[in-house]
């Protein structure tokens, strides 16, 4: 009686808590932080200032909820009847647990969550990777599935949609590149003119690869996509550039009529954000499965990647109760632990933010955000790369999968 809901409908449930979770640290650290510093008997108490305390709760709701994923995915490593139950019911015993977590950690020392924060901005860093590394198989499997469609197709309309698709992306990466230089690359600031600079030779150098001889297994389409996210990291690099004279439409800090709408807006949207990050990366376990077709270097096109389908007879009767736990419900609590640690280390700047980084304009802004997003943006490009230049480089090994 205790499980009554499908498996999607639990993944969105916790998805939504996550969410929450989101929306709350950053409430507790951009409204409520000057207020804890005063709360006597709690470890946040011992904070010298507003954004330490507003650290150490943004710290206390990651951790408390990477927790509370950890122990279910152990639950669920279990399977049976039991870990069913856990992963898909009991809606009212988890909130209450996740809600305990997060208060009985008020009186837990400072010390045990900046360790936490150590270790999750190391996880933090393979989850902004395994991010790149799903959008360049989303990349490769749309192209494929579009050429296929087209393959079969005896009219012109499936090649036109990959030919407007990548006209419109490529037409937007330069259109955006443009605006980039012509606001973001004042007299000293060269480091926004780095950025912008090798994201566009890095563009043209990838498409120019793409569709040559060199790569036969490449193709536009994945090129423009991985181009359009090139683009968005370096815009959102630039956006997280710290000096004002750089970042024209950083906050001045005396937006007070639209303080309310800026901050609600603000946090949800990141909610939203990491929530649907949370959920590509869950969504995607066959990328780390060893069950894959020969040596492949990314699935360029993976048959066997979906994931399996529950029987769909009599599904207008289905007794979720009988139905056995999915065999990467597991892996789902622990890519949403992960993704506790990742949005620990957003508002926080990466364990950086300084004592003015007080407002939820500040939000993702900072030298490290920067740099991450930079990182995240190589890294990419890196991997892309080496998925047109491998097969050319040892023609010995079978790369398709």
């Amino acid at each position: 009686m205790a499980c009554r809901g499908t498996s999607q409908g639990a993944r969105i449930g916790y998805l939504l808590l996550l969410m929450f979770g989101v929306i709350f640290s950053l409430v507790l650290r951009f409204q409520l932080a000057p207020l804890m510093v005063d709360w006597e008997g709690v470890e946040l108490a011992k904070c010298e200032d507003a954004t330490c305390a507003g650290n150490e709760a943004v710290y206390r709701v990651a951790g408390s909820m990477c927790a509370f994923f950890l122990v279910l995915a152990s639950i669920c490593a279990c399977s049976g009847s039991f870990a069913a139950s856990a992963h898909r019911g009991y809606w009212a015993i988890k909130v209450f647990m996740l809600t305990s977590i997060i208060t009985a950690s008020l009186w837990i020392p400072n010390g045990v969550f900046d360790a936490f924060a150590s270790v999750s901005r190391v996880f933090s860093v393979l989850f902004v990777l395994y991010q790149g590394l799903l959008l360049i198989d989303f990349a490769y499997m749309w192209n494929s599935k579009w050429v296929s469609l087209d393959e079969e197709s005896d009219s012109f309309g499936w090649r036109a949609g990959i030919l407007a698709v990548c006209i419109a992306l490529y037409v937007c990466c330069f259109t955006a590149i443009g605006f980039m230089y012509s606001l973001y690359t004042d007299e000293g600031c060269g480091f926004s003119r780095a950025v912008v600079t090798i994201c566009l030779i890095a563009i043209l150098l990838f498409t120019g690869l793409g569709v040559s001889p060199l790569a036969p297994h490449g193709a536009l389409l994945p090129s423009a996509i991985i181009a359009a996210d090139c683009v968005y990291l370096a815009y959102s690099a630039l956006a997280s550039n710290p000096v004002a004279e750089c970042n024209p439409f950083a906050a001045s800090g005396d937006s007070n009529g639209h303080e309310t709408l800026h901050l609600v807006v603000g946090i949800t949207m990141a909610g939203v954000s990491i929530a649907w990050k949370a959920n590509s990366a869950a969504s995607s376990g066959h990328l780390l499965s060893t069950e894959t077709q020969g040596n492949t270097l990314l699935p360029l096109s993976a048959p066997g990647a979906t994931a399996q389908v529950e029987p769909a007879a009599d599904s207008s009767e289905e007794k979720e109760d009988d139905t056995p736990l999915e065999d990467d419900a597991h892996f789902f609590h622990l890519t949403m632990a992960i993704s506790c640690m990742y949005f620990g280390t957003l508002p926080t700047d990466w364990g950086t933010a300084a004592p003015d980084h007080d407002d939820i304009s500040q939000y993702d802004v900072g030298w490290a955000s920067a740099w991450v997003k930079v990182g995240t943006q190589w890294s990419i490009i890196v991997m892309y790369i080496w998925t047109l230049v491998a097969p050319a480089i040892f023609p010995e090994r079978d790369f398709g999968g």
